[in-house]
Order: structure tokens, then sequence, then C-alpha cells
């Protein structure tokens, strides 16, 4: 399988910038069940991010970008296969790759590249997410998440990617409550530190697939920077005589631009997609050891949009979902 092959090309062929250890995490006590996550190595050994602008700004072929890989970091070429809705992989010379990240988060960190040599921007497609979703539903594992951010929201490189990693801890954002706004949207509650919009896959993968696009969409068009992530939580909708089952959720979060964000002087994380879903990355043991619900509360809040500005995204999501 794809985990048994990363192990194999990071180890035999020193694909990664430092060894993960064994997980240390601590889950916070409060309402939502932040799970702290510490890894000394990811924050002083990883790149150093693009300069950004603009949630649009072109692909710089001059900066790093995954065409510069190493050839150990490839681990196979993926297709989508629209009739199972998982994606094929294949040795082949594949447009769509999957790649070891350099600089894992946890076992298992996949980078997914859509149409790698295209050359497209940071800036999701519909190609992304359905290769996203499809690789969730071909893992059948509730401990793997995709997870996408946009340039401005905490993007490091300008180069179309998304990440796919695994954590055994359920996430506060699987179980977030939300209202209903139209067909598979629905939106968080003010139970949740950052405002967003929650999907279900129900009947159908392509009008899952086409709700987050045309709110993704509307945030482009508007060049206000996002996070995403792909993963199974509770339904959103539970039927009083069934006994409910995981289901697909995707979070979509519009957000401040990071570059922006009033972080006090040696704040000990940054709010971006995996912090917005309550796993809070950490390097700093003082950190890990420290942190109350209430400062993580305080740091994911600074990346929401003002209620106002958030209520007429809701509306023009309606609108157009409608």
């Amino acid at each position: 399988g794809i985990n048994a092959e990363y192990g194999e090309e990071a180890k035999d062929n020193n694909a990664l910038r430092y060894q993960i250890s064994e997980p240390c995490t601590r889950i916070l006590s409060g309402r939502e069940k932040f799970c702290l996550d510490y890894n000394a190595n990811r924050f002083s050994n990883k790149r150093k991010p693009h300069p950004i602008k603009s949630i649009s700004q072109p692909f710089d072929e001059n900066l790093f970008n995954f065409n510069k890989i190493k050839p150990a970091e490839v681990l196979c070429g993926i297709a989508l296969n629209k009739d199972t809705d998982c994606v094929n992989v294949t040795m082949d010379n594949s447009d769509s790759i999957l790649a070891i990240n350099d600089s894992p988060l946890s076992q298992y960190h996949l980078l997914i590249l859509p149409e790698v040599r295209e050359n497209h921007s940071q800036k999701l497609t519909t190609l992304a997410v359905e290769l996203g979703l499809s690789y969730l539903v071909c893992k059948k594992d509730p401990n793997t998440r995709v997870v996408f951010n946009s340039l401005r929201a905490f993007a490091s490189i300008n180069h179309l990617h998304l990440h796919a990693y695994q954590i055994e801890e359920a996430l506060p954002i699987e179980s977030a409550t939300v209202s209903h706004l139209s067909g598979c949207c629905f939106v968080l509650t003010s139970d949740y530190p950052v405002p967003g919009f929650v999907f279900e896959l129900q009947e159908s993968s392509d009008t899952l697939v086409e709700s987050v696009m045309k709110t993704v969409g509307i945030l482009q068009d508007r060049d206000i920077p996002h996070n995403l992530m792909i993963t199974y939580g509770d339904p959103l909708i539970i039927s009083s005589n069934e006994t409910p089952r995981p289901v697909i959720r995707v979070a979509v979060w519009p957000v401040q631009p990071s570059d922006e964000l009033p972080l006090p002087d040696g704040a000990p994380f940054r709010p971006a997609v995996c912090e917005l879903s309550g796993h809070i990355l950490l390097h700093d043991k003082t950190a890990y050891d420290t942190l109350t619900y209430k400062d993580v509360w305080d740091i994911l809040a600074l990346a929401a949009l003002d209620a106002d500005t958030f209520s007429e995204i809701c509306e023009s999501v309606k609108n157009r979902l409608e």
C-alpha cells in the first residue's frame, strides 16, 4: 500500500529533512477538544515561505516549486476514477502525483500535486478537490485528513498542492455543531472560534465538489484567503432511527490575511488549516506543557472574519448554491 511504500522511500532514500518521533499529544479540556501536537523539528527545518501579496499571485518558476523535488520524494502518479470515486495509483508518467512531504507533521505525510507540470499557482481547482476527496475515499481511514491552505492563509509554496496526513485523535471540526444553509452546505455555529462552512458528502461526490467550488469561487473572486479540510466526521443531519455513522465532511474557513494577523510576539502557533480544525501544531515544549483552552481559542479567533463580512459571504454562498 501507499503507507508501506512511503516508509520504504523515506527510510531508504533519506527523503525527509528530519525523522518523526512518536506522537506527543495532549487533549485540552473544554467544549472543543483541542489536540496539542508537539514536533520540535518542523518549524526549524521547513522551507521559508514565498513572499505573497494576493491569493491569486501567479506561479513563479524561479522560486522553489514541486518540479524541483528529488525523484526519491515522488511516490506514484494518481488519476481520478469516476466509476469508483477513488484515485487510481499508477507508476506511469501521470499528470498528478503523490509525493513525500520532506517536512512532515506526522507519519505518512504526503503531498497531492494536481497536474504538477502545468505549474498552477496555489489556487484551489475542481481537480484538486476531486483528487483530495478521492484519496480520502480510497484510504477508508478515519485517521487520514486532506488539507489545503490558500495563499495568505499560511500556504508556504505557490504551486498547487494539498497535504494528506494521519493523526489518531478526533478533531473538534469533526463534531462541531452547524446550522443548515443550502443543499449539502452548513455553517459553523458561534460555538466555534472561527466561522466557516461545512459540507457533507450525501448521495453525490459531484454535488459535494460543485458546492465546495462554488463557495471557494466566491472567496477567490473577492481575494479572501481560506483554508480547507476534508475529513470524516459526525453526520450533519441525523435521522432518529439510525445509528450515526461517520461521513465525509469538507470544512472551508474564510480568514483574515495571514500576513496581517495581529499575532503576539512569540505566538506559540499560527492559525493555519490544521489549527483551525483543532489540531494545534507546536514546536516549543513549554508551550505544549502550559497552553490553556483560552490561549488556543484567542489565537484561533484572530483569523476570524468580522461578523458582518462573514454574514455577507453566507448570503452570497446561499444565492450561488440555490
